[in-house]
């Protein structure tokens, strides 16, 4: 059957065709869907098929297709399927959650199940293919492991939980899986809290999205993890590993008004006498990359000075940052803090080019 066709008074519509070819080019997928005892996403010796599992087909767009369930040995198949592009679904009874997907490097042994949505990656196929490899990996949850939870105004901006700081509503939190890759979405309740459940044993990460006009507390402060902030300066968490039926209720984010950013800067030269001091006549040297390292030395952020040699870093929050230049071939780094005037002395250490840690406080500009 076609869509609808609108002709007018007069019309002829040439254009209604229909392309056919032989059934013998009509293609297959499956396969398997076993009990993964340990979790690993691997089809291992001796983890049998689970029967009875529904399995679903879907379009290139997302629509159903056709439905079957796993036979008794675990095996479901959908032939007779014109070449196109399909995903797969599968359907986790009560007490069994999916495997890692994508285990190892061999596809015929893996499972392809997102652990949360329980639906395949596209597959294309082409006539005549058969692709016995799209097969699922279940266990039971009874070590599933979870993570949480909270977000709250940190009026003081001290990057701790005080008594009176009061949960964010409706906070937008993703989580991650230890690769980087996105496994899901929620937003904070009423009083500020998330949770992420049903989660397989491995690495995790969170990221926060501030609310306009917000920015992140400083991250891991004082002594207690329950109380502390976690994300860095972009809102997202270190790796977080969680072992089976384990709860980690200590991954939060403190944010407070952006109107207390703090910069730092300021200026790379030709050191012409070599005395780390910048004299007159010394000019600034334009393109030099500058980078922005956190308290932990990870980078944060590069730049490169202008026409003039002058570079800033703005918007940081209040904290602790160390800078790191990086000087063109035949150059060297001038003496470090030279002299009694700290406007007009070099700071970089001569061998490695970065500084000594920086800490800003609200609405600093150094």
């Amino acid at each position: 059957r076609t869509a609808n066709v609108t002709l007018a008074g007069g019309q002829h519509d040439p254009t209604i065709d229909a392309g056919i070819y032989p059934a013998t080019g009509l293609a297959t997928l499956g396969d398997y869907v076993w009990n993964d005892a340990n979790h690993d996403g691997i089809q291992d010796a001796g983890e049998t098929g689970i029967p009875g599992i529904t399995v679903t087909l879907f379009s290139s767009t997302g629509a159903p297709i056709s439905t079957t369930t796993t036979d008794g040995t675990g095996f479901y198949q959908f032939a007779s399927l014109n070449p196109g592009t399909y995903s797969v679904g599968f359907t986790a009874p009560p007490g069994y959650a999916f495997s890692p997907a994508l285990s190892g490097t061999n596809t015929s042994i893996d499972s392809n199940a997102n652990v949360t949505t329980g639906r395949t990656a596209p597959v294309t196929l082409v006539s005549g293919e058969n692709n016995p490899t799209i097969d699922a990996g279940l266990y039971t949850s009874t070590t599933l492991a979870s993570l949480g939870d909270f977000v709250w105004y940190d009026t003081n901006k001290n990057g701790i939980q005080d008594a009176g700081e009061t949960g964010v509503v409706s906070v937008t939190v993703t989580l991650y899986d230890g690769a980087g890759a996105v496994l899901g979405t929620t937003t904070t309740d009423g009083t500020g809290f998330y949770q992420f459940t049903n989660l397989t044993p491995g690495q995790y990460s969170v990221g926060f999205t501030a609310p306009a006009g917000y920015i992140f507390s400083p991250a891991n402060q004082g002594g207690n993890p329950a109380l502390d902030s976690n994300p860095d300066n972009t809102g997202r968490t270190a790796n977080v590993t969680l072992a089976g039926g384990q709860h980690d209720p200590t991954v939060d984010a403190g944010i407070y008004p952006s109107t207390g950013l703090a910069s730092l800067g300021d200026f790379v030269w030709n050191d012409l006498n070599h005395d780390g001091i910048q004299d007159a006549g010394e000019t600034g040297i334009p393109g030099i990359t500058v980078t922005l390292f956190s308290s932990t030395g990870a980078p944060i952020s590069t730049t490169t000075t202008d026409g003039t040699g002058f570079y800033q870093f703005a918007s940081l929050n209040p904290g602790t940052y160390s800078v790191g230049f990086t000087a063109p071939p035949g150059y060297a780094f001038s003496p470090a803090v030279s002299g009694t005037n700290t406007a007009i002395d070099s700071n970089p250490n001569v061998t490695t080019g970065r500084t000594a840690p920086v800490t800003l406080v609200s609405g600093e500009n150094n």
